[in-house]
Parts: C-alpha cells; structure tokens; sequence
C-alpha cells in the first residue's frame, strides 16, 4: 500500500466513524459523550482530509482550486482508471 492509498484509507475511516455518530446523535441529540466523539472524529476527519489534500489534492470537487480559470478536478484518474488501486 502506497502513501496515497494510506492517508486515503484514514480519511475513509474517520468519514465512517462521523457518519456512524450523526445518525446516532440524530436519534440521542443530547448524549454529550456522543457529541464528544463527534468532536474528536470531526478533528480527525478534517487532519486527515488536510494533510491528504496537501500532498496529492482536493478530496472532492468543491475543493477543487479554480484561480488559474481551468477545471483541473478532471486530471487525475477516476477511479475506474485505477486511482483507487
């Protein structure tokens, strides 16, 4: 496993620990340990996403840096094309 696939990896893990929390804080609003752990996996998520994102890129679209006036989102490989191998 590359360096891509690794912080990938942590970021996918930390999005599914915050998915997990918010259907279950939807159900129990004020369990303040729940909400804690929220916390903690949205600081996680956001490290991980950053540092991902640092070293090889936007995550998504909406980060996707427009200044130069190209749509630069399209130059990697899709994950069909491999990118997720």
């Amino acid at each position: 496993m590359n360096e891509r696939e690794k912080l990938l990896n942590r970021v996918r893990m930390y999005d599914l620990a915050l998915v997990d929390v918010i259907e279950y804080l939807d159900g129990h609003p004020k369990n303040s340990a729940a909400l804690a752990y929220y916390n903690k996996m949205r600081e996680a998520f956001d490290k991980a996403a950053a540092e991902y994102e640092d070293a090889f890129g936007p995550l998504t679209a909406r980060e996707t840096d427009t200044r130069s006036g190209v749509w630069h989102w399209i130059d990697d490989p899709w994950p069909w094309e491999g990118a997720d191998n």
